[in-house]
């Protein structure tokens, strides 16, 4: 039996390596316009504008501006910042890698073997048609699949958790929210869920920009998903 009655997972960084997949297109795609030395700048600076952009939108259900898009729209604001000017066919093609993502080694067996004792589901703040896409070409297991767009806001949104709760039916109290984000479990908690600290060291592609629950601020810490309580 497991602790909780749901699980409800953050996908990117959290399940997923965005770091590589996006890496290995700015160094094809765009390798003639950014120094090797300068690709995991680029990579970090490109997912650092992303969060800055979305904070930006006014979204809602009905009127709701892609994720994708603001990945495509910000790698321009990333070429100027770093000096470059590369083509806007070569742009648009290294965006796709943003819904090119790669799963963890440890989640497609962890998801397997949660889902043969508890509700799994993601909650995301991208767009249905990128998450569907990318748990069918992953091979990923989940009951639900949750993302912004069905809410038309992001997180940290309380709404988005207590709503996801009642999606599933379940109580808050009976579910955790599974994050590598601080700001996505400090939400959740807040929203009356429990919380589990996914350590993914190289999300961002090297160890000095690690994020940790050192403190033990969070119900539950796991380096992998296969030990999730």
């Amino acid at each position: 039996m497991s602790r909780y009655d749901a699980y409800i997972f953050d996908v990117q960084g959290t399940l997923t390596d965005f770091y590589t997949p996006v890496a290995r297109a700015v160094e094809t795609v765009l390798g003639e316009y950014v120094d090797p030395s300068a690709v995991g700048d680029f990579v970090r600076a490109w997912r650092q504008d992303y969060y800055e952009r979305i904070l930006e939108l006014d979204q809602s259900v009905d009127h709701w501006y892609r994720v994708q898009d603001s990945y495509a729209d910000g790698l321009g604001a990333v070429c100027e910042q770093f000096g470059i000017d590369v083509p806007p066919e070569l742009r648009s093609e290294a965006a796709q890698a943003w819904q090119r993502l790669e799963a963890w080694p440890d989640v497609r067996p962890g998801l397997a073997k949660l889902r043969s004792r508890a509700v799994v589901a993601t909650l995301s703040n991208t767009d249905m048609a990128t998450m569907v896409n990318l748990f069918r070409n992953q091979q990923l297991e989940a009951d639900a699949i949750l993302t912004a767009e069905l809410f038309g806001a992001f997180k940290p949104e309380l709404f988005l958790y207590e709503r996801t709760c009642r999606y599933l039916g379940v109580e808050p109290a009976r579910a955790a929210m599974v994050a590598s984000h601080p700001y996505d479990l400090r939400a959740a908690r807040e929203a009356g869920l429990n919380t589990v600290f996914m350590y993914r060291p190289l999300e961002s592609g090297r160890l000095e920009d690690a994020v940790d629950d050192t403190s033990g601020e969070f119900d539950h810490r796991i380096d992998d998903l296969r030990d999730i309580p």
